[in-house]
């Protein structure tokens, strides 16, 4: 079985992240795709809450046949993703794994935690990306702040995200400019 990793905030996901996994998932001839939204940003950024990220994650991938979402991320106590795989391959030792990421996870993988062995253990499918990659078949750009921004001030984001994921924030008003608790904007500062 071949299955690939494909972990970020998810706050929100867009259609870029749903492109990414299909793209991966035809160009990696893989079986499964395994969506893990993070418990923690790497670099200490706020994050929404993480059961409304995977909600999110629920409207966005949930039909997608191949994909699966899963909880690993918030259950992985190092939040270092050698340690997550090495888990997965005892939980799961017929599986051959693969990382879905761009060309930069593929540069700087090396630099991650225990990097150089994570490299013998894991391959990354590389999405080409629109800004970032120069290819015909490039993922539109799109980014998660960008959206949040938009919601801030009120704009509609129909075009960035699948109808699954507009719907539920529009129904529990999250990102908006007076959301509270999502870890964005001003909502979110301190007293």
């Amino acid at each position: 079985m071949r299955i690939a990793l494909f972990g970020g905030s998810f706050d929100p996901p867009h259609w870029g992240h749903v492109l990414a996994a299909s793209w991966a998932q035809v160009a990696g001839r893989l079986d499964q795709v395994w969506v893990l939204p993070v418990a923690h940003h790497p670099y200490g950024k706020p994050l929404a809450p993480w059961e409304q990220r995977w909600a999110l994650c629920q409207a966005a991938f949930g039909n997608l046949p191949f994909a699966r979402l899963r909880d690993d991320e918030r259950r992985n106590p190092s939040g270092f993703t050698f340690d997550l795989v090495q888990t997965l391959m005892r939980e799961t030792p017929q599986a051959q794994w693969f990382l879905v990421g761009g060309g930069d996870t593929a540069r700087d993988l090396r630099n991650w935690h225990r990097g150089v062995e994570l490299a013998t253990l894991i391959s990354v499918i590389q999405v080409p990306r629109g800004g970032y990659d120069q290819q015909a078949a490039a993922i539109p750009a799109l980014s998660s702040t960008a959206i949040r921004e938009r919601l801030a001030a009120g704009a509609s984001i129909a075009d960035s995200v699948p109808p699954g994921v507009a719907e539920l924030i529009s129904a529990h008003g999250w990102y908006g400019p007076s959301a509270p608790g999502t870890g964005h904007g001003p909502a979110s500062a301190a007293p």
